[in-house]
């Protein structure tokens, strides 16, 4: 069996429904349903009952979940327990954020360390299954049980742009400006930073225009140094070559926040301390 099945039903039971808990897990409503009639017709009796206002526990599901949850309990433990016993920690890194791990290691002293890029979402979804220990990652809107986080840096949002671009002689630019120059968000982490970078341009009754997007943070740099467009993802730390720019917003956008996320269970107090040096030290 598959505890990330059990993990789900677990989630699904806290929150009440499944749309709530498709939203905590990061996973597509869809994709949580088709996997909890998995479970279901796995163990032969339904966990939950189900009506418009949302789903309930029935006497088995209840009767499941009460001994799930002990041995999920003891198998974290056991997985912390193993991993603190010598093996390598694994962090996970979200694309541009470089420099900020580059602080993070550091502080490190001794620790074996495995550098493993993924997304924000992934990373999540990762540590819930005990299959890493930490990450960084951009601030998600919210973390299941047993994740912890901690805010590492806020970067003001910038635009980075070529430096012929007529725009790059300004002070700062509008949002009213970039709105109709093609806007170029990296793949990676782009539902949160879009979702984000979007707003901005929305609470100003704008629309932006979108341009090109790019699989990395690189590469989106590549195509704003080639005169693709702009970009807001990138921040001010990353650093880029000399044809380009960056340039305040005049408007209020909400800041880049960058998030050290960890496992509850996991032994790993160094890389804790070292985020929270990073977090202190700006």
């Amino acid at each position: 069996m598959d505890l990330r099945y059990v993990r789900y039903a677990m989630a699904i039971a806290r929150a009440g429904s499944l749309r709530r808990a498709a939203a905590a897990l990061h996973i597509a409503q869809p994709t949580l349903s088709e996997q909890l009639r998995a479970l279901e017709k796995e163990i032969g009796v339904e966990l939950f009952s189900r009506s418009s206002s949302g789903v309930q526990l029935t006497e088995a599901g209840e009767a499941f979940l009460a001994q799930a949850t002990v041995a999920v309990d003891a198998f974290e433990r056991a997985v912390a327990a193993a991993r603190s016993s010598g093996g390598d920690a694994r962090l996970g890194v979200a694309d541009g954020l470089a420099d900020v791990v580059a602080r993070v290691l550091a502080q490190l002293h001794g620790l074996r360390l495995r550098v493993a890029p993924m997304s924000t979402a992934e990373q999540i979804v990762s540590i819930v299954d005990g299959t890493l220990q930490a990450g960084l990652g951009y601030a998600p809107g919210s973390t299941p049980r047993g994740v912890a986080r901690m805010l590492i840096h806020r970067f003001p949002v910038r635009a980075l742009m070529h430096r012929d671009h007529p725009l790059a002689g300004a002070e700062a630019v509008s949002l009213a400006d970039l709105a109709a120059e093609p806007l170029v968000m990296p793949e990676s982490d782009a539902v949160a930073g879009a979702r984000r970078f979007l707003e901005g341009f929305v609470r100003h009754r704008l629309h932006p225009r979108l341009g090109p997007s790019a699989a990395t943070h690189d590469l989106a740099i590549t195509m704003i140094e080639r005169g693709a467009g702009y970009t807001l993802c990138v921040h001010e730390g990353t650093p880029v070559p000399d044809a380009l720019t960056f340039l305040p917003v005049k408007e209020d956008v909400p800041p880049l926040e960058v998030v050290f996320l960890w496992n509850r269970q996991a032994d790993v107090p160094e890389l804790v301390s070292a985020a929270r040096h990073v977090a202190r030290t700006g």
